[in-house]
């Protein structure tokens, strides 16, 4: 007796064990599902890149001289005209001074030579002086005239180095670099300020060439900025540029940002995403249904109690979504994410799906 006992025991142990294993290799899969639902679709191109002024202009001095005041500091807003720095101006006042004595004097001559040229025409009328003499006078009324002009020229030019003394921004915007200091000697050609005119900012975006294919001048498009949080802005594609990149096959787009965040700053990262179609009442599905099978897509198909992959024509691809443009109906229950769990859903593998009927523990 005991030993039926204990024979009975060790066969109900057994069916335990089997029932496990049954259950742990042989259970359905449990999986996420979707069926196909009709909405909007948006198909987008993504790049990154930054937000930069279309206009930066580097501000430098016309002469050599000791900077004696700065008015503007990197960061600031300027007006277009608005002094930013000075020069030590001595010299050149001293040389303004020395060209306005020479014009008053150039002045005094040329007035003494007219009186005579006037006094030597009447004598020459009269037959008092030879026409030798009248020519004489003459002459040296021309060379006074001559030396007036020279004098304004000496003088303009004096003025003119006096007034490079004092620099301008020469647009309105924003004071992205300064190089100079108080005492620094600055010499011509050198950028001692660079001002980004904010007019026009954009986000100069990268894009694969492969979708720049799809893109067009006045596109809509949305922006997010990394240190906005996520937020998006809307903008438009305004240019797009005509030679790409060799190395990292891609071409820049630039978008327009219609309203900027609060805290905008010049070379913030930034992600466009540029539409280039839409469908509003499109048949799709999440696009982590998707599979593909070398060139070929297509998906899960539940079907009594198994995935089944089945080839799908694709449409529009949006953001998280794709367009089915056939291959699956709407009734159909499709796995959400085939690469969710440990093993990626194989074709003809038992799975339990919301929506689909579990079978009982049999071999696959």
């Amino acid at each position: 007796m005991k030993k039926v006992l204990k024979s009975a025991a060790w066969t109900l142990v057994a069916l335990v064990v089997a029932a496990g294993v049954c259950f742990r290799l042989l259970a359905p899969a449990r999986v996420g599902a979707v069926t196909p639902q009709r909405g909007l679709v948006v198909e987008e191109v993504f790049g990154t890149g930054t937000l930069e002024a279309k206009v930066v202009v580097a501000v430098s001095t016309k002469i050599t001289g000791k900077v004696t005041t700065v008015l503007v500091d990197q960061g600031d807003t300027v007006t277009n005209g608005q002094v930013v720095a000075r020069l030590e101006a001595t010299d050149y006042e001293h040389s303004v001074r020395v060209a306005e004595a020479a014009l008053g004097q150039a002045q005094a001559e040329l007035a003494k030579a007219k009186l005579d040229l006037a006094r030597n025409r009447d004598l020459l009328r009269d037959h008092t002086i030879s026409q030798a003499e009248f020519d004489t006078a003459d002459t040296s009324y021309r060379v006074a005239e001559a030396k007036i002009k020279s004098a304004e020229a000496n003088l303009g030019f004096a003025r003119a180095r006096l007034a490079d003394t004092v620099i301008h921004s020469p647009v309105a915007g924003l004071a992205l670099v300064r190089n100079l200091e108080v005492g620094d000697t600055v010499v011509p050609g050198t950028p001692i300020f660079r001002v980004a005119d904010t007019q026009v900012l954009w986000v100069q975006a990268m894009v694969d060439e492969r979708e720049a294919g799809k893109l067009g001048v006045g596109q809509p498009a949305r922006i997010t900025f990394r240190a906005d949080h996520g937020r998006s802005f809307p903008g438009r594609l305004v240019r797009l540029a005509r030679e790409a990149d060799r190395v990292t096959e891609e071409r820049e787009a630039d978008v327009i940002v219609d309203h900027l965040p609060r805290d905008w700053f010049i070379g913030a990262k930034a992600n466009v995403y540029i539409e280039t179609a839409r469908r509003a009442d499109a048949l799709q599905l999440p696009a982590s249904a998707i599979v593909r099978r070398g060139d070929q897509p297509g998906v899960f198909v539940v079907n009594s109690g198994r995935a089944h992959w089945r080839p799908v024509r694709l449409g529009l691809t949006g953001r998280d979504t794709v367009e089915l443009a056939g291959g699956v109906e709407a009734r159909e229950v499709v796995i959400a994410n085939p690469f969710a769990g440990k093993k990626p859903v194989a074709d003809g593998q038992r799975v339990a799906a919301p929506g689909a009927k579990e079978q009982p523990c049999d071999h696959p």
